[in-house]
Parts: structure tokens; C-alpha cells; sequence
């Protein structure tokens, strides 16, 4: 392998020449370390951080291996043909700066699970005592061997690399489509001019945007960084929280013991996505589709509406004229137990998922929905209920209410309503003024809802003797108390879970208020805070009334940035067309400004909105809209192979020397992301059709 090559990479003004060198030709510099201390440890980081990207290619679905890697550091790029040669290039600056345990170089891989997996034997057999933070079965946050900390840069930023770069490198882009993955490459096979373009446009762009990302969320340096993009938010807000001298003793008053929250994990409940049975599988065509929108409906919910606060008190009830007192006083989270459920006539939007359902008889459901249920047991709070209440009947003498706990009502925080409202005026006074201020305001937003629902008991990941990651979850119930209670003691912790639970409830609450303004009859599809919708006089009027108390409530509680108002509902692009088959599947023809004319738009889950694939070796980029072609093709057996989506098949194998095609090739566990064709499904009925229908236009029951 020649010890420097000449390149190109991507710049926003064209291309730069480059030269790149192997690890046996890196020009050392000196390298600035700092010293930190966190929970009572020292450690040393150097202040500047590297990048690593690898290429790979597989013979199959079992074999699979690194053909190609790059590192940029102190200004160099580094590049290598096998994984070995990544591991001896760190031997060599773990030498050369002495680097240890306490000391060390943070490396950012984008997507870092994938790499890691090729990765991880060769790190292992480099340090036998390599340690991982894994928060799922193939999803790494954190590897640390001696010397060195490798981080995920997708994780930190939550965006794409391609979508990185264009928002927040000052220079560098990275260079999208040049790769044909279905050519098998190899090891010891010369690369074209091309590959190592892509190579080094990739780590140049990925770590010119990390330096200007980790500046413009504040920090100087990548070691001071949290090591995901929910981790800024956290952050700041923990130090919020810190600086409000009651806000500890009100943190430790609410904390709820392991069965309450148990009784909270089972009611909590995300967003609410259906489309009506009336309109499934029809082409609307009108000019009266319109398309309203909550603007930042889950910060608004926490600004603005009544939430948990003091001390749980567990509860019995007495009776139903109690349990309707306690409903209408307190926040109440609780066990219900239902009988004779029936949806009522004309509710094309029904409210209980039958995935949340503890137990039930007869249950009949339709796009994941209860429609009947001759019993049923769930978990809720008054708000659910208040719904569930409007949508269905069901035999009030025979209601059974469990487990039970009262909190007083109040309000959010101070200090989360002050930061919901600075992010949200970032937000707003900086689009279209500075781009990217305006997306760090605009995530900081976003992020604050993940922060508030993150479980206080999860369970843990580690790698087994074959670096396979397991699951390690906390089922003993003393280790959950144990759990729970390190939860509640630690300085690190501060935000409650049931301030979660009525996030997500009352931006359901809103979302059904709205839905019962527009009407049943009209209401076409949902997602969590948006819906389309048939518009006629009469809703148009109700609407009108609906969005004017929502601007008058934010006014009240101070919830505005000039025009804009938090948890308003605001008209999204007009749109002429609708067709949706079941929930996360629909397609519109929307206005678009640029075009001055409608457009296709696809959002199907799974399907990526456009997909590069070569054709005659050449790449050709084609959305989802382009392939799907029409609107009215949007239906059950239509299938998308350019936009299809992938596969991941993981494969675990010890460190190998083998001869592929006659190419001597290193090998060890892999992942190989596979093309795979994707079919459309209208299947939204779960039972007999017939059965259903004599539900949901009559009044009878089965």
C-alpha cells in the first residue's frame, strides 16, 4: 500500500486537494490534554477528537468484511485497507502519547453500531478489557478500550451525515451516491479515485460538522459533550433544575414507590395515530382536504395544562360518586376494569389500544383499536377515561377500579416552562434568520419531550463472552426497588415519569378535542398532533372558535413568541388529494411553493422518502412519490423496490484469515445491510369484516 496518496474531497465551493497517509506516515503533533472530573473519578481527554469511517463489502449473507477505512486527526487523513491496520494505527498513538486507562482521544463513527460491529473483536483482542454502554441488542452509545473512546456522531446529533454536513460544516459536504454496494471490493483489489473521494469527503465533512455542532450547543470540546443529542437538553435542564433551591425537596416528595410506578409505566401512552374505516383505501379528491397542525404540541402541553405534582397518595374508592369526585379533583392514575365495550355509532376514530389492554375477553379491533371488548383491563389517567367515556358505552354498574393513585394538580415546574419557552423563542425568531441556530433551538424543542419520558428503571445491555450484546433486565423485584430508590438519590436524576404520563394525555385530549370539533363524519387520519380532515360551514365555524380559545389559553399563560402561539392548531400546505390505507400510511398531493404547483408526498413507515440505487452502474436517485407514480396506486400489493428499505443481518464470527474468490481477506462478526423489496398492505381489519361493520354502524352488540 503506497504511504501517500493524492485525493479530492467535497467542498460547498468545489473540490479541495488532498493528501492522504498511511498510519506508518502520520506526522505527529503535539496534543493538548485537559483533565475532568466527573463522580469523583479523574480523567485526561485530549482536546482534540478524531473521526473514522469504514466501507465494506460481503459475499453473501454470511460473509462480510472492511475493505476500506479513513481517519481524520490533527488535520491528516489516514487510511488503510483492513481493520488490523485501525488497531495498529492506535497501538502507535497510544506509544506515542501515552495514552491509558485515565488518558485519552474521543473517536466519533457516524452510525458507530454498524462499524462497531466489524470492529468489536479486533478492539477486544487490542484491550481484554473493552467495556460498552449499549442501549439495545445491536445499538452501541459508548466504547471504551485503553487510550481511547469511541462515541456514535449519529447519536450526538440525531441526524443524518449528509444532513449533518449541509447544516452545520462550514466547508466540507459529504459526498452522497458515488458507491456501488452491489460490487463485491476486496482487501488486497486496487480502489478507483472515486472510493476514496466518497472515503474522504466522508470523515472531512463528518468531523468539520462535529467541531461546529459541539461549539454551537456550547461546549469548547467533544470530551465536555453529553454523548447524545437528547443528552444537551438534559443537561441544561438539569442545571435549571439545580438552581431552584425548593426544586430538590419536590423532586424527592414525588417519588413513587415500585408499585406505583409500575401502575404508571402501564398507563403511560405516546401519540394517538388512525386513520377513519370510512375513508381507508379511497382516493379523497376535494377542494375542502385541509391539514391542521398543533404547533410544538408536547412542549405546549407542559407549559400550559394542569400536571402531577406532590406527593402520590394511593387510594380506594368508596363508590362511583367518589370515584367521579376523585376524577374530577385530582390527577388520577389508575386500574379500570370494563364491561360490554362497545364503540359508539359514528366514531370512526377509536381511542383504546388494544396493545395497552392488562387483560380482556372478546376483544374485537380495528387498526390496533378496541371497537368491543366483552371485558377488558387497562391503565389510565382521568383524561383517557374522559374520552373513552365520550367514544363508548359500557356497563357503568359493573365498573372495577384497582390500584389507584391521587396527585395533587399544578403545574410544571418553573424552570421546564422557562426553558420550553427560551427554545421555542430561538425557534421562532431565528427561522429563515440563521439556519443553524434555529435547528439547534429547534431540537433543543423536540428533545425535551424524550428527556421527560425516559423510564427511571431500564434494563442493561452488556456484551457477552462471544461480544454478542444481552439484555440484562432488572426482574427481580428487590433489584427493581433498588433500581428505583438509586433513581431517586442521585443528583444526576430530576425530572418525575409522571410528568410523561400527562405530556403525551393531554396532547391526546387536544388531539380528540379537535378531532370532535371537526366531527367523526369528516375526520379523515391522525398522527399524534395533526389531523386531516373534510371541511364544511359547520366545522369551519366550531375551528374558528376551537383555535381562538387555544390562542386565548396561550396568551393566558404566556405561551407566545409575537404571532406564534404553543399548542395552536395551524394550518399545514394545502392539499387536493388524500389516500391512506392504515396508520403511518398515506400519501397527499400537497402544494409546494418552489414547484407553484401540487406534488406527490408518500409517508409510509419503512419506506425511506428516496432511495440511490445504480442502475447500469450508474447512481440514480428516486423518491418514494416517483416510484409510487400515482396516487390512486397507493393500495394493497403495490410494491416498492428502488425505495423498499433495508434489512440488517447480523452475523458473529471470531477473527479469521480466510481466502475469498481467491482474495486473502480478515474477517470477524458483521452486519450486512440487504436491499429488500417492501409490500403495501391494507390489512387494517383484525377480525371478520362483516362482524365489525354490524358494530360500528349500528347500535347493537355481539
Amino acid at each position: 500500500m503506497c504511504p501517500r496518496i493524492g485525493s479530492k474531497v467535497k467542498t460547498k465551493e468545489g473540490d479541495e486537494e488532498i493528501t492522504a497517509v498511511t498510519p506508518s506516515d502520520f506526522d505527529y503533533k503535539m496534543l493538548i490534554f485537559k483533565d475532568i472530573q466527573r463522580n469523583h473519578k479523574f480523567r485526561s481527554y485530549a482536546t482534540d477528537f478524531m473521526v473514522l469511517d469504514t466501507e465494506t463489502s460481503h459475499a453473501d449473507q454470511e460473509t462480510a468484511w472492511v475493505y476500506q477505512w479513513a481517519i481524520k486527526f490533527q488535520d491528516q487523513y489516514i487510511y488503510g485497507r483492513k481493520p488490523s491496520e485501525i488497531i495498529d494505527f492506535m497501538r502507535q498513538l497510544a506509544e506515542y502519547y501515552g495514552l491509558s486507562d485515565v488518558k485519552k482521544i474521543i473517536c466519533y463513527i457516524h452510525n458507530a453500531s454498524y462499524d462497531i460491529q466489524y470492529l468489536k473483536h479486533f478492539l477486544k483482542e487490542y484491550d481484554p478489557r473493552m467495556n460498552v454502554l449499549a442501549i439495545d441488542n445491536h445499538t452501541f452509545l459508548q466504547v471504551d478500550v485503553l487510550g481511547f473512546r469511541f462515541l456514535c456522531s449519529y447519536k450526538l446529533t440525531n441526524m443524518s451525515l449528509n444532513k449533518l454536513s449541509k447544516s452545520y460544516s462550514k466547508k466540507y459536504l459529504k459526498a452522497v451516491g458515488e458507491i456501488d454496494y452491489s460490487i463485491v471490493r476486496y482487501q488486497d483489489e486496487e480502489l478507483t479515485s472515486s472510493d476514496w473521494y466518497y472515503m474522504f469527503s466522508d470523515v472531512a465533512s463528518q468531523y468539520d460538522a462535529i467541531e461546529q455542532y459541539i461549539h454551537m450547543m456550547g461546549y469548547n470540546y467533544a470530551y465536555e459533550c453529553p454523548i447524545t443529542s437528547t443528552g444537551f437538553v438534559r443537561t441544561k435542564c438539569r442545571r435549571a433544575a439545580n438552581n431552584d433551591p425548593k426544586w430538590r425537596q419536590e423532586f424527592e416528595l414525588a417519588a413513587l414507590d415500585l408499585d406505583d410506578y409500575i401502575l404508571c409505566r402501564q398507563c403511560f401512552m405516546g401519540g394517538v395515530t388512525i386513520i377513519s374505516y370510512k375513508y381507508a383505501n379511497t382516493t379523497i379528491r376535494s377542494d375542502k382536504l385541509r391539514h391542521k397542525d398543533f404547533t410544538s404540541s408536547y412542549p405546549a402541553r407542559q407549559k400550559l395544562d394542569y400536571m402531577p405534582v406532590g406527593q402520590p397518595m394511593k387510594y380506594t374508592v368508596k363508590s362511583m360518586k367518589d370515584f367521579r369526585k376523585v376524577l374530577n379533583n385530582f390527577c388520577c392514575v389508575f386500574i379500570i376494569e370494563l364491561q360490554d365495550v362497545h364503540i359508539k355509532k359514528g366514531i370512526t376514530a377509536p381511542y383504546i389500544p388494544s396493545s395497552k389492554c392488562i387483560d380482556s375477553e372478546k376483544l374485537l379491533k380495528i387498526n390496533g383499536k378496541v371497537v368491543y371488548a366483552e371485558r377488558l383491563k387497562i391503565a389510565l389517567c382521568e383524561l383517557d377515561y374522559k374520552i373513552i367515556e365520550r367514544q363508548y358505552t359500557f356497563d357503568k354498574k359493573k365498573i372495577k377500579v384497582g390500584h389507584m393513585i391521587l396527585f395533587k394538580r399544578g403545574e410544571a415546574p418553573e424552570w421546564l416552562k422557562a426553558e420550553v419557552m427560551e427554545y421555542f423563542k430561538g425557534k421562532c425568531e431565528l427561522k429563515h434568520v440563521d439556519e443553524y441556530l434555529y435547528s439547534r433551538f429547534k431540537a433543543f424543542l423536540n428533545a425535551i419531550y424524550g428527556m421527560t419520558a425516559t423510564a427511571p428503571i431500564r434494563a442493561e445491555f452488556n456484551l457477552d463472552a462471544n461480544l454478542i450484546i444481552k439484555p440484562k433486565a432488572v426482574k427481580d423485584k428487590e433489584a427493581q426497588k433498588k433500581a428505583l430508590n438509586k433513581y431517586y438519590k442521585s443528583y444526576n436524576s430530576f425530572m418525575p415519569y409522571q410528568l410523561a404520563i400527562y405530556t403525551t394525555a393531554w396532547a391526546r385530549f387536544a388531539l380528540f378535542e379537535m378531532i370532535e370539533n371537526i366531527g367523526y363524519d369528516n375526520f379523515i387520519y391522525c398522527d399524534t398532533d395533526s389531523a386531516f380532515y373534510l371541511e364544511t360551514p359547520e366545522n369551519a365555524l366550531r375551528m374558528a372558535k376551537y383555535t381562538q380559545k387555544c390562542k386565548d389559553r396561550a396568551i393566558r399563560g404566556g405561551a407566545f413568541v409575537g404571532e406564534n402561539y404553543l399548542g395552536l392548531p395551524t394550518d399545514e400546505a394545502p392539499i387536493r388529494a388524500f389516500r391512506g390505507l392504515h396508520a403511518k400510511c398515506y400519501a397527499v398531493e400537497e402544494y409546494d411553493k418552489e414547484a407553484h404547483d401540487y406534488i406527490l408526498k408518500v409517508t409510509i413507515a419503512g419506506i425511506p422518502k428516496k432511495a440511490i440505487k445504480f442502475i447500469d452502474g450508474k447512481p440514480v436517485e428516486k423518491t418514494n412519490a416517483e416510484e409510487l407514480g400515482n396516487i390512486d396506486n397507493l393500495k394493497d400489493g403495490f410494491k416498492f423496490n428502488h425505495c423498499g428499505g433495508t434489512r440488517a443481518i447480523y452475523n458473529e464470527r471470531p477473527i479469521e484469515t480466510a481466502t475469498i474468490n481467491g482474495h486473502k481477506t480478515e474477517l470477524a462478526s458483521n452486519v450486512i445491510i440487504d436491499s429488500i423489496e417492501k409490500e403495501v398492505s391494507d390489512k387494517m381489519w383484525t377480525h371478520d369484516g362483516d362482524k365489525l361493520m354490524n358494530i360500528l354502524y349500528t347500535d347493537c352488540t355481539i
